[in-house]
């Protein structure tokens, strides 16, 4: 913000109408990233976290103050909200996964001759930045909140990938969180400390269709393109009893379908007209895939504040893996007829996830840990498909402090919260007994690695 907006705010105290221009200057910011980014929305969340505070407790939400980050996670949270809060967050991921070497790449599965090299696993680093703000509505019962968090990556608003299709790639890192995300939501108190929240996670899907005219004179290409939006509902309760909190959620699927048709007219040697052209078949397809997804999930949690300040809470998730659309590329050819393409066949099961977090208050700072399971979704695949997955431990740690001013020029409160969150992925050796299946090696290749998040949230209370 402009600083000759924090000098009118100087020395004022809270004002309505500073809330209100603070408010209409987040919402239009937002708004301009929300067209700029309406490509390619699909949520990022269940990865690493949307704020330091909730990256630090394994996901748990715990009861010490709302976050902005509880719009996805839960937004039945929202109504505990006393405060305007608006918060800016920075991390970034830096990854460590096995390399996959001296493997079959390529055979003739897909019209290519038998070929020994490496797949590349050394993903680029990902960076960005997290936002969000919770506005409390109405602080008496029915207590009424409205909030929104999102983020942004660094570089670009999303980058996505399709592969051939064998080729090894740790997808759930390699594509899932490179993308804009974005949920607005709110939360009422319908009983008396009982809230209901509804969110949704705004994502686009889209297609296209392409025209190709190769010639020996005048080439061309036309392209049209369709975006429709989507909105996949998140639902949350919660209910607080003495010192307890028991909140469930419900998060539905977010699939970012991708469609692309395509026609070529190729004519080759000669010009059109001239007698001397000669043209190849006129190439037809459709392609389809998913290149963001992520699944339906159901949570259950409990909380605990004690009288000394210390909060414990645990959170379980359902998630259902089992209708999991993988970032391959279906096509399927109407010209020429007996030209075919395929994808591998990849079965995969529903998991349980569960985690823990806690948070100790020592002097004017607080202390944060966590702990998550994602189990092995992946059942079985085909000989020559070599998705890339296991068991993932994740185990995280942060602190906050909340200042009384930021510099001297904002004197509200501004509270700092930092996070370090470590995923590791349980080492294992992939075999395979047909020795002409891309991937083989003699004695398998192992999979596994490690990759460390790690970032900063700032968040101002009005």
């Amino acid at each position: 913000m402009p600083p000759m907006f924090f000098a009118k705010a100087r020395g004022i105290g809270y004002k309505r109408p500073l809330m209100i221009a603070v408010l209409r200057i987040f919402l239009i910011s937002a708004g301009v990233l929300f067209l700029i980014a309406s490509r390619l929305f699909a949520s990022a969340g269940d990865v690493y976290g949307l704020s330091s505070l909730s990256s630090s407790t394994g996901g748990v939400s715990l009861p010490s103050r709302p976050d902005i980050s509880t719009t996805y996670q839960n937004p039945a949270f929202l109504s505990s909200a006393l405060n305007f809060r608006m918060a800016l967050g920075w991390m970034a991921i830096s990854d460590s996964l096995a390399p996959i070497q001296g493997v079959i790449v390529q055979n003739d599965s897909i019209g290519k001759g038998l070929e020994v090299g490496d797949f590349l696993t050394d993903y680029p680093n990902l960076s960005g930045f997290n936002f969000g703000l919770i506005f409390p509505l109405r602080k008496l019962f029915p207590k009424i909140a409205f909030g929104m968090t999102g983020f942004v990556p660094a570089g670009s608003i999303a980058n996505m990938e399709t592969s051939e299709g064998v080729q090894a790639v740790y997808s759930n890192y390699a594509y899932r969180p490179r993308h804009f995300s974005w949920m607005v939501g709110g939360a009422v108190e319908v009983l008396k400390n009982l809230s209901l929240g509804l969110a949704g996670n705004i994502y686009w899907t889209s297609g296209a269709n392409s025209q190709i005219n190769i010639n020996g004179k005048n080439s061309t290409v036309a392209l049209a393109m369709d975006i429709k939006p989507a909105v996949s509902p998140i639902v949350g309760l919660r209910y607080l009893v003495s010192r307890w909190g028991f909140d469930a959620s419900y998060h539905a699927p977010v699939d970012y379908q991708f469609v692309f048709k395509n026609r070529s007219d190729l004519v080759l040697f000669g010009n059109t007209g001239d007698g001397g052209e000669v043209s190849a078949p006129v190439i037809q397809f459709l392609s389809e895939s998913s290149m963001f997804y992520d699944p339906q999930m159901i949570g259950v949690g409990i909380s605990r504040r004690f009288s000394n300040g210390i909060s414990v809470g645990t959170k379980w998730l359902w998630k259902n893996w089992k209708k999991y659309r993988s970032p391959l590329n279906r096509v399927s050819f109407t010209n020429p007829g007996d030209l075919e393409s395929s994808v591998p066949k990849l079965e995969f099961r529903d998991v349980i996830s569960p985690g823990l977090g806690v948070e100790v208050p020592v002097s004017s700072w607080f202390l944060r840990a966590g702990y998550r399971y994602e189990p092995e979704r992946l059942i079985d695949q085909d000989e020559n498909s070599n998705f890339l997955d296991t068991d993932v431990h994740l185990l995280s740690a942060g602190m906050g402090h909340t200042f009384g001013s930021f510099l001297g020029i904002w004197i509200q409160p501004v509270t700092l919260d930092g996070h370090l969150q470590y995923h590791q992925l349980v080492s294992k050796t992939i075999t395979k007994q047909n020795p002409e299946a891309i991937g083989y090696k003699k004695e398998g290749y192992s999979i596994g690695g490690s990759l460390l998040n790690y970032g900063l949230t700032l968040s101002m209370a009005f």
